[in-house]
């Protein structure tokens, strides 16, 4: 039981969502009515000394610096996880809000290393991570303490020269190897967590800080890890940023952790409407906004200033979340909420599946069950909510503080975790979490007790729906457009152009098989219109029932998707390369995967041109552009070929089989192929053998000079995948340097 002082301290620092319903009408009407509510929001940002600003004197990296370019590629290589098979972006990716898109995290274990966002899953079905991942958007905004339980803290976060204390070291001490910042002591513990990124085989048995050495030297190809990596060109990278050293010396964890926090910190999304009505454009944000800004902000005096202590309180969201950064900078940093306890927890309580929470870290009953508040910055793209991610929506989160019992009792009684997309297509979804609402009434049977003595800890709100959108719609005022727009995002991924270190970057595609993009909310928003060019890895909704759309391509020898979500059984994807598509003059036509559509093409640079069609109407449906290059694989190491070389005569000119290896003869040699069915993809590889050889096919004879599609790297070691094929005769001419002798070629069709 927590201590009456304890509840007397939650009273009068105000720092939880709490409010009386007369009063905040009587306040509502006396705003709209009598007053003008620019100038009453006036008087409240002053009151809390808002500017607008949050970059002066914050030093943010440009996102071109070669530290934030070197913690890019950092941050999506797989090369930093035990088993090679989960990167940082896995987790935290910026199409998905900066986190992933999931309620519960999957790290490691994955069925798929390459599949972020729901339809990500363990081989074992089972939850490992007991946490939402947060948002990395913004998170050098947060000044005292990282991880949901606040376990890397600053010791004193208004004397930083004091340390960092992390769980490397007891609770209250200084950790010597976290460094200066935050997001730099925070990177060092992923690497190390079994379900995360360590796996449950790697290493095991050995010391944080050996597996974060053996990582470092995996990198630096030096010591016990020398030669770990298929390829491996980090040394030069890194020598630019820190300079030439031994491997040793230059590539060290300590290295790692700066460069990933730097390319952290590049991610300033700040630039928001609500940030642009603070420095003095009343008409950045809506009426609707205003009104939530005025409910959110009100604070009555506190009884530090001799007052006592008010008959009410409005909703408090400003003591939790406040100053520009909205953040928490008062008082304590963590709260008690009882947000549902879904997933495995942390192996605590009667039921060994519940999460103590900041206790965890600090040993404190006062802090059983509490969690860090974090930034509300850009709010609205980083659901799921909650330390469990149990709420998909801000309107959820809202009804939960606007009366929590009446949330809970609703969330439990039907399972509400079943209607999150992680969870909804599993046969045994009902039965998950079977102690959840056990857990969960162990924290808001406190939460009861603290009511009842008088602290304003979740006393419900009874706000009306209004006032409710009002809030929301505030929150989404803290949107950078930046976070919504996948050109503007391009700049934090990784580009062809980067390079792939050591061939384990992550390639982040969703459960349909294609490559990642940026949602869009289609039960909101703005509608394609027919004709309307699409934005490359941008979800656009549409509606009608023959829709046309144009995308452009950049770069010759890519593949082109086209893909859907809420399809109809009878929808559609038809392409052509030249025109609007038809269901007459369509060359590839998309194939069902999971009820949505899928079309993949392999293309050159220029326009192309998709259509959406269907026998009745849909509506709120979205399509999606994306793309990927088609000379490039998608494993740590070429699929291997047999040298033929060894066993057979050399050939210049044939027909190929599907998966039959053939000696290339030198110089010029040219083959055929056959594809039979449509929609067809081919796979063409060489390897072995000396010289420089390049790769062309087309559906005439190739040359240098003619052809479709070409893979031209040096060495013999080419790859070109083709997508979209139409039945017939295809051809691929291997031109060699005149020097080149010893290669083998084979095509996989599928």
């Amino acid at each position: 039981m927590i201590k009456i002082t304890r509840r007397i301290a939650l009273l009068v620092s105000l720092c939880a969502f709490t409010h009386h319903a007369l009063a905040i009408e009587a306040s509502a009407k006396n705003t709209n009515n009598n007053e003008n509510l620019d100038d009453k929001l006036a008087q409240l940002i002053a009151q809390h000394e808002l500017t607008g600003d949050l970059t002066t004197g914050a030093n943010i990296p440009s996102v071109d610096d070669p530290e934030v370019k070197l913690g890019k590629l950092l941050f999506f290589t797989k090369a930093l996880s035990g088993n090679k098979d989960v990167a940082c972006a896995s987790c935290h990716h910026p199409y998905l809000g900066g986190g992933d898109g999931l309620a519960l995290p999957v790290g490691t274990l994955a069925k798929d290393a390459n599949v972020i966002g729901p339809g990500r899953e363990t081989i074992t079905g089972q939850f490992y991570v007991p946490r939402n991942s947060p948002t990395i958007f913004n998170a050098w905004t947060e000044k005292r303490s990282l991880f949901r339980d606040a376990r890397v803290e600053f010791l004193d976060w208004l004397a930083p020269e004091k340390g960092i204390s992390t769980p490397d070291v007891p609770y209250g001490e200084a950790d010597p190897n976290a460094g200066t910042s935050l997001l730099a002591a925070q990177s060092r513990f992923p690497v190390i967590t079994q379900g995360e990124m360590r796996g449950f085989d790697f290493m095991p048995e050995q010391s944080n800080e050996a597996v974060r050495a053996h990582l470092a030297a995996r990198i630096g190809d030096y010591g016990s890890a020398q030669g770990e990596l298929f390829k491996n060109n980090w040394r030069p990278l890194f020598e630019d940023v820190y300079g030439n050293n031994d491997a040793e010396e230059v590539v060290t964890y300590s290295n790692i952790m700066k460069a990933i926090a730097a390319y952290q910190k590049s991610m300033n999304f700040t630039n928001n409407p609500w940030f642009k009505y603070v420095r003095g454009d009343k008409s950045a944000i809506t009426e609707s906004q205003k009104r939530g800004a005025y409910l959110y902000l009100f604070l009555p005096p506190p009884p530090s200033d001799g007052g006592t202590p008010p008959d009410f309180i409005p909703t408090q969201c400003v003591g939790c979340h406040n100053t520009d950064s909205f953040t928490q900078t008062k008082v304590s940093n963590y709260h008690r909420l009882a947000f549902p306890q879904i997933g495995p927890g942390t192996g605590a309580g009667d039921t060994k599946t519940n999460d103590l929470g900041r206790m965890h870290r600090n040993d404190s009953e006062a802090d059983i069950f509490s969690f860090r508040s974090g930034t509300l910055l850009n709010i609205e793209v980083t659901a799921p909510y909650g330390h469990a991610g149990n709420y998909d929506t801000l309107e959820q989160v809202m009804d939960h503080y606007n009366d929590y019992r009446a949330t809970l009792r609703d969330y439990f009684d039907n399972k509400r975790w079943c209607e999150q997309a992680q969870f909804k297509e599993r046969a045994d979804c009902q039965a998950l979490f079977s102690d959840a609402e056990i857990n969960t009434e162990e924290s808001a049977k406190i939460i009861d007790d603290e009511i009842a003595d008088g602290a304003p800890v979740l006393v419900p709100l009874e706000l009306d729906q209004q006032s409710l959108a009002d809030l929301v719609n505030f929150m989404k005022a803290l949107t950078d457009p930046c976070v919504k727009d996948a050109t503007c995002l391009q700049a934090w991924l990784p580009q062809p152009e980067e390079g792939d270190p050591d061939g384990l970057q992550l390639r982040a595609i969703n459960d349909l098989g294609v490559p990642l993009y940026l949602p869009a909310n289609c039960k909101e928003g703005d509608t394609a219109s027919s004709g309307d060019k699409l934005k490359l890895d941008q979800g656009a909704c549409i509606s009608g029932r023959m829709q046309h759309f144009k995308v452009r391509v950049e770069k010759d020898n890519s593949i082109l998707y086209f893909s859907t979500r809420d399809a109809q059984a009878t929808t559609r994807l038809l392409y052509n390369r030249d025109h609007w598509a038809d269901p007459i003059n369509a060359t590839v036509r998309s194939r069902t995967v999971k009820n949505e559509q899928v079309l993949s093409v392999t293309v050159n640079k220029g326009t192309h041109y998709v259509s959406v069609v269907d026998v009745k109407p849909y509506q709120g449906m979205m399509v999606a552009a994306s793309f990927e290059s088609a000379q490039r694989e998608g494993t740590e190491q070429p699929k291997p070929i047999a040298n033929q070389c060894l066993y057979a005569p050399s050939v210049q000119y044939g027909q190929l089989f599907d998966e039959q290896p053939v000696c290339v003869g030198s110089g010029e040699a040219n083959f055929y192929i056959k594809i039979s069915e449509p929609n067809s993809q081919i796979e063409i590889r060489t390897q072995h053998g000396i010289g420089n050889s390049d790769v062309f096919t087309g559906q005439f004879w190739p040359t240098r000079h003619f052809h479709e599609f070409a893979s031209q790297q040096d060495g013999n070691n080419e790859y070109l995948r083709l997508d979209g094929l139409a039945p017939g005769w295809y051809f691929i001419s291997v031109l060699g340097d005149g020097s080149n002798q010893g290669t083998t070629i084979e095509v996989d069709i599928k």
